[in-house]
């Protein structure tokens, strides 16, 4: 089997991209604004008036000598105060993720990593209800809503230049007024402009 460093200079030779490139650790990030209750959340696809907080990135394709390997999908949704919010309500929901015309992750349920007391499936997050601080005597702080966060088993790539997109799918989840992100972390290359720094 290929390692995603291969896999990654594989893709990029077939494109015509040069191998040169620094290599990195990647995350790509997008917030929707109030989205309210809606079926549908399509994440990359629209940056008119988000700042660097809320993205960074401009359009939805990487730059001409940047790629990227996804291995894992982060969803969280925050109040318009901040606070950490339970992911769509708690409604069931699906995941896909597009690049090209190409759908390499389709519909992919969420639950399974979503958990209202920090029971999520990932054992990542296995203590995410544990106490975590002392507020008064004999009362505690639990942390009861955690981010999403999918760790995806096969490599996908985003090639350079080519569109892409995140999709999540329900029957009408609550969003509220706050703000929801969508988060990819990976490998990736980034342009080099010479040999050393």
């Amino acid at each position: 089997m290929a390692s995603q460093i291969q896999k990654l200079s594989y893709v990029d030779s077939k494109l015509g991209a040069p191998s040169s490139g620094q290599q990195t650790t990647r995350i790509l990030f997008n917030t929707i604004e109030a989205p309210g209750t809606t079926s549908s959340l399509v994440f990359f696809k629209s940056f008119q008036g988000l700042t660097n907080g809320q993205t960074n990135l401009t359009q939805n394709k990487l730059d001409s000598m940047e790629s990227m390997v996804v291995k894992t999908i982060w969803l969280a949704q925050l109040s318009a105060t901040g606070v950490l919010q339970t992911f769509g309500s708690l409604v069931q929901q699906t995941v896909s993720i597009i690049v090209g015309n190409q759908t390499v992750v389709k519909n992919l349920p969420i639950q399974f990593n979503q958990g209202i007391t920090g029971q999520a499936f990932d054992r990542l997050h296995e203590n995410g209800a544990t106490e975590v601080t002392q507020v008064a005597a004999g009362t505690t702080l639990t942390q009861f809503v955690m981010p999403i966060e999918i760790r995806l088993l096969t490599d996908i790539v985003i090639p350079p230049q080519v569109a892409f997109e995140v999709r999540v799918d329900s029957n009408g989840a609550g969003y509220e007024g706050g703000a929801v992100v969508c988060a990819l972390s990976g490998y990736g290359k980034i342009f080099s402009a010479g040999n050393s720094f």
